[in-house]
């Protein structure tokens, strides 16, 4: 029986487990599961955990057989030795099972190489966005080469600069040169013979969040399938106020110096609100030293959490779940009598490229991949539209992202929990799988984020720099 035990186990391969392997960049979501399945099985193959759980099941039912059979020859000869004889007849047959079974040091190091690249595949399955179902979406040889390692990442090779406001404002003083962006915006804006001006500049500055993939458990007759949930979550740690009050005042000025160039003036605020009264108040402080302010927003299987920037002396127009709101009916009407404007501007900088794969039934989808890496992109604010007008809500919607390209930051594994990995997780799913049951498997990854002060402090400025020049021009064609 221990025999058959030890036979039972395929042979390791003798070749070495390539994370990245030839032919990856072309492979779809099928190919990517079955080869994640592969993987699995050097990974069982090397696990010390799982042979001892193995032969701690099979080998102790060999262990007891063997010893019931010479106990019970050994009676008639030893009487009241019996017992002990067969006791230690099943330990050593036990010990025997499991050096047997117990993988080598090469199946273990496979097992490693095993692991990492399945860890790969599922970074791939997730910017695939496998989740959704079909081969998944193209993905470009620039983000394959960033996930497998071949080209340096952003963040990547450098020891970040602390950011505070000293590192940030010597990146702040150097030009600017916007990005390219076309055919990014929609917007029905038109402010010909309308006196306006701008009530609000909003950055939104993502500082931390998480991103989470999960399938259900299931059962067909004859296979039990259990749930899996993966999480990963990256946090900025005391983020410097006064740093990202640097960045946004000068964003703002930035602003309106593109204004001017495009032969736009707005009105003064304080003049015109104190001559004609405003349709939403300005009344909500944004972030200060001392008094940070956080936008928590949840986007389904991803959440990020904002700091809730201002222009130094600006306040801000309070939102709820249907955004601004209605405002004051009366000032609409009067405004847009009076031929008077308004406009909000809401902006965020992300951090962090989030990648799922979403949520299903474990009957269709055998695992669950989630990812959180550096890159930088700029988009309209997730509570509200990049302009918006007061009195006739008219909009400049940002229809895709802006990708900032560029090393800012680190980000760091500081914690977390993955179920194959722990001792009582795996012993606890293989005994589940013995039983005939699907085990259940979690993960979850901690990061913190070491952003370098003068390159968040450049690359941010840069994005929000080309956002205000194409928002200048739509501002003007609406002339």
């Amino acid at each position: 029986m221990v025999g058959a035990l030890a036979g039972a186990l395929p042979a390791a391969l003798a070749q070495p487990v390539e994370r990245v392997q030839t032919g990856d960049a072309a492979l779809e979501c099928a190919a990517l599961a079955k080869e994640s399945q592969a993987m699995d099985g050097l990974i069982a193959q090397g696990s010390a955990d799982a042979s001892v759980a193995a032969t701690g099941a099979a080998a102790n039912v060999g262990g007891q057989v063997a010893g019931a059979a010479v106990a019970q020859s050994a009676g008639g000869l030893f009487g009241a030795l019996s017992g002990m004889v067969g006791r230690v007849t099943g330990t050593m047959a036990q010990q025997a099972a499991q050096q047997q079974m117990a993988p080598d040091a090469a199946a273990r190091q496979r097992a490693e190489q095993a692991q990492a690249r399945k860890e790969f595949l599922a970074s791939l399955a997730a910017a695939r966005e496998c989740g959704a179902g079909g081969p998944g979406k193209p993905l470009p040889q620039a983000r394959f080469e960033q996930l497998a390692g071949q080209a340096p990442g952003p963040g990547a090779g450098f020891t970040p600069v602390a950011m505070t406001l000293a590192s940030v404002q010597s990146a702040l003083v150097q030009p600017v040169t916007p990005l390219a962006l076309a055919d990014a915006f929609d917007s029905n804006l038109a402010l010909k013979g309308k006196r306006f001006y701008i009530a609000e500049f909003r950055v939104l500055f993502d500082v931390g969040g998480e991103v989470s993939a999960s399938t259900r458990g299931a059962y067909i007759p004859g296979r039990d399938y259990g749930s899996t949930r993966m999480k990963v979550t990256y946090q900025v740690p005391q983020p410097d106020v006064a740093a990202f009050q640097a960045i946004t005042d000068r964003a703002f000025e930035d602003f309106k110096a593109r204004l001017a160039a495009a032969g736009v003036t707005p009105e003064d605020p304080q003049a015109l609100t104190r001559e004609h009264g405003a349709i939403y108040e300005a009344s909500q402080p944004a972030s200060q030293p001392g008094s940070p302010v956080y936008l928590e927003k949840n986007f389904g299987h991803a959440q990020r959490k904002y700091l809730v920037m201002a222009p130094t002396g600006m306040k801000l127009v309070p939102r709820g779940f249907a955004g601004m709101g209605a405002g004051h009916i009366g000032k609409r009407v009067e405004w847009s009598k009076g031929n008077l404007e308004a406009l909000s501007v809401s902006v965020a900088v992300n951090i962090a490229n989030l990648e799922s794969s979403g949520s299903g039934s474990s009957l269709f989808k055998r695992g669950s991949s989630a990812s959180a890496d550096e890159g930088m992109t700029i988009t309209a604010a997730p509570d509200s539209h990049l302009a918006q007008s007061h009195a006739h809500t008219q909009t400049v919607v940002m229809k895709k992202a802006l990708e900032v390209g560029g090393g800012f930051a680190r980000f760091r594994e500081v914690g977390g929990y993955d179920s194959d990995k722990d001792t009582v997780g795996r012993v606890t799913g293989l005994l589940t799988n013995l039983a005939g049951m699907g085990a259940n498997k979690s993960a979850r990854v901690d990061m913190q984020v070491d952003l370098d002060g003068p390159a968040m402090g450049r690359l941010s400025l840069q994005g929000l720099a080309t956002v205000n020049q194409a928002l200048a021009d739509r501002i003007k064609a609406g002339l």
